[in-house]
């Protein structure tokens, strides 16, 4: 069993030129996940000189970790943000994620990128009769305000998407997909090079120092300065900014991929290949992989920190309880990595002390976080279209949070017992 991400079998990380350039830039982006390179990609295109800097290697983090599943659903819920900014509000907020749908695509599309894009639908099976009839509610208002195709299926109608005995209903959608994150992280990686982009791998930031005419920054390799900086570490953050650090909690996730199986199986269980999220409170989200032979599952495995050998084991219990057929089968790939909270559950974008920001997908940012990259890039240049139902939303903290998020644990805690006990 390998401890590294199924998928750079198939796009491991570039590597990338080492050396910082020895002049001033319009625009240094620190991080190179999708944000980052998305915002790239909309600068670039504007005329402006940009640096990526990545820690490690782009999409090392989240954006060669996830999923791979297209979505446009928030935390919240339309009906919670609804309640909480009123109708009109809510609805602006939830279009958002609509948008970056029709963005991801395009994106794709007009850089041709080769990242196996389905836009087939999504899966949303119920556990319980009670999250069903929740859930269903949810999309009805979704069909009502966002103009989305949903069907709500009760009994065994989601079985035309996932074999399993598991569920009581769910809540299929269109316009919604899967791709092979590290094809496309490692896509838009080489279309910002080939624009005339500089990504700097291997180059942590250490220092941000505000100056006269815009930043000097302080890495390993030397200082670069520049006019403006975007942060787009998500969950990667550290304590390089205080003030991200006091509101972005990191929170891990792990997947697992299976062993080779026979394609005629793996279409057995996923006869629709969709993408499937189920309605636990500590929920499981899994896929076909895009060769269709392999099962991929993800999910917070353990309370407390663990090894890799063992939440492996943990998600294999699991993909056993969906799919018994699966239980002895072996596991090939185990990973982690970080998503990224704030204390709202929503996405946050916009600007503190000169720099900018786009983070905090909540564990749904594949469309959204390159959406609020080319979002940011467009605030940074100071275009209208930039603007969004984001902008004015409270970015709080918590007196008790100092970057470490411990209390989250006792959260899992609650969450485990209410999926054991059918809270």
């Amino acid at each position: 069993m390998q401890e590294k991400p199924f998928w750079w079998e198939a796009a491991a990380p570039i590597e990338t030129d080492n050396q910082l350039p020895d002049r001033s830039v319009d625009v240094a982006i620190v991080g190179g996940g999708y944000t980052g390179l998305n915002a790239a990609l909309t600068l670039l295109d504007a005329g402006k000189s940009v640096v990526v800097l990545e820690a490690e290697k782009p999409g090392f983090g989240a954006s060669g970790r996830n999923g791979g599943m297209i979505g446009y659903m928030l935390k919240p819920g339309l009906g919670g943000l609804q309640s909480q900014y009123g109708a009109e509000k809510g609805c602006a907020i939830a279009v958002e994620a609509v948008k970056s749908i029709d963005h991801v695509q395009a994106v794709i599309a007009q850089n041709d990128i080769d990242c196996d894009l389905t836009m087939n639908g999504r899966q949303y099976p119920a556990v319980l009769e009670k999250h069903l009839k929740s859930m269903a509610k949810e999309a009805e208002l979704r069909m009502k305000y966002l103009s989305v195709d949903e069907q709500i299926q009760i009994g065994d109608g989601y079985k035309e998407d996932v074999s399993t005995d598991l569920y009581v209903g769910g809540i299929q959608q269109a316009q919604t997909g899967g791709l092979h994150p590290g094809k496309y992280v490692k896509g838009l990686a080489n279309v910002v090079l080939a624009k005339g982009g500089i990504i700097v791998g291997d180059c942590p930031v250490g220092g941000l120092k505000k100056e006269s005419s815009g930043f000097s920054i302080t890495t390993p390799s030397g200082h670069l300065k520049c006019s403006e900086v975007l942060i787009a570490t998500n969950g990667y953050g550290g304590n390089l900014t205080p003030y991200l650090q006091k509101r972005i909690m990191p929170i891990g996730s792990t997947m697992i991929a299976t062993e080779v199986l026979d394609k005629e199986r793996v279409k057995s269980l996923f006869p629709t290949s969709r993408m499937i999220t189920d309605s636990r409170n500590m929920l499981s989200y899994y896929r076909p992989s895009p060769d269709g032979q392999r099962v991929l599952l993800g999910g917070r495995p353990s309370i407390l920190p663990a090894s890799p050998a063992v939440q492996a084991r943990a998600l294999k219990k699991r993909l056993a309880e969906i799919f018994p057929q699966l239980a002895t089968v072996d596991i090939s790939h185990v990973w982690s990595g970080y998503v990224a909270y704030g204390f709202d559950a929503l996405p946050v974008i916009g600007k503190h002390e000169g720099l900018y920001f786009a983070m905090g997908y909540c564990g749904s940012g594949v469309a959204m976080s390159g959406y609020l990259g080319h979002k940011v890039a467009l605030k940074i240049l100071g275009q209208s279209e930039g603007d969004t139902a984001f902008d004015d939303l409270p970015f709080p903290t918590r007196f008790y949070y100092n970057g470490r998020p411990w209390f989250v644990p006792v959260a899992m805690v609650g969450y485990s017992l209410r999926d054991r006990f059918g809270f």
